[in-house]
């Protein structure tokens, strides 16, 4: 691939990016004073070469706050470094929406693929103390919530005149669930009419469905959320309410543990989450309404 930019044509001090990180083989100004940066090998100092978004210090697009998600070199003066190491690096997800912001605001395209909806989204999820939380959905395909309660940024539990409490997930959240699961959640009207990977909205269970989602993400947030779910009532309710999923977990491969049946605890019971009493529970607040849409969707039990 050939670079955009000559590597002898930036800045000198991008030459001390070299040392910790391989040598230069790519450089393109993505926004002015902001560059897309990727590095080659240089074995035996490094096995692997690095992407980097390097910040210029008198780039408009960034603002202070991003700045300081950044990491400066001694060795760099005027640089800012965002290394991107993976999905869940904060850095990375904050300068790359500035980016995108500074392009969407001066009529620029966007890469492919991207739109500042779904950096926000991510952004909430990885980073929220920048982005905000997710919000609390008002509306659901059972009508508007009475009330909510947090399990976790992007996981709440919504009181429903209709149908009760009802989980509802954001959409990043979801990509930590089978496809099966995904597909027999309800949606509301937007991401009915227009598709949820249009719409990039929350994915809705009713109760006695949502231990399904629940026991798919319980393994990747031990130390989140978790622990406000009695694990063994939930693979209780797993292996009562829908024991052909139980099955094809252990024969099918479907979870993490192969080939492994979800163990079943006498005494624990099938309620795994314990609402709180209605004084205690918060209104919902939203930034923008969802409106509900009524939908049919054939049992887990049906799925082949």
């Amino acid at each position: 691939m050939e670079s955009p930019i000559p590597i002898s044509a930036l800045p000198p001090q991008f030459r001390a990016l070299e040392e910790p990180y391989g040598t230069i083989c790519y450089a393109e100004e993505v926004c002015p004073g902001v560059y897309e940066v990727l590095t080659k090998s240089d074995p035996p100092k490094r096995w692997s070469g690095a992407e980097l978004i390097v910040v210029m210090e008198d780039a408009p697009a960034i603002s202070p706050e991003a700045r300081s998600y950044g990491m400066a070199l001694p060795t760099a003066p005027g640089l800012l470094v965002y290394p991107d190491v993976d999905y869940y690096d904060k850095a990375t997800h904050v300068v790359t929406y500035e980016i995108h912001t500074y392009l969407a605001e001066h009529g620029l395209p966007l890469p492919a693929g991207t739109s500042l909806l779904e950096d926000r989204l991510r952004g909430m999820e990885i980073c929220p103390e920048y982005f905000g939380p997710f919000p609390v959905p008002e509306d659901t395909p059972w009508g508007r919530a009475i009330r909510h309660d947090r399990l976790w940024n992007g996981l709440y539990w919504l009181e429903t005149e209709e149908a009760g409490w009802v989980l509802a997930i954001a959409y990043p959240l979801c990509e930590d669930l089978l496809a099966e699961t995904e597909a027999f959640a309800m949606l509301d009207r937007y991401g009915q009419e227009d598709g949820i990977d249009r719409t990039l909205g929350f994915r809705f269970y009713r109760y006695e469905m949502s231990c399904i989602p629940l026991f798919e993400l319980l393994d990747f947030n031990t130390e989140t959320w978790a622990p406000k779910i009695d694990a063994a009532a939930l693979r209780n309710a797993v292996l009562t309410s829908f024991p052909l999923y139980a099955r094809r977990y252990a024969e099918e491969d479907l979870g993490c543990l192969r080939g492994q049946d979800i163990p079943y605890t006498p005494g624990a019971g099938t309620e795994f989450y314990h609402f709180p009493q209605a004084d205690t529970c918060r209104p919902p607040v939203l930034s923008s309404p969802q409106s509900p849409v009524l939908l049919i969707w054939s049992s887990l039990r049906d799925i082949t």
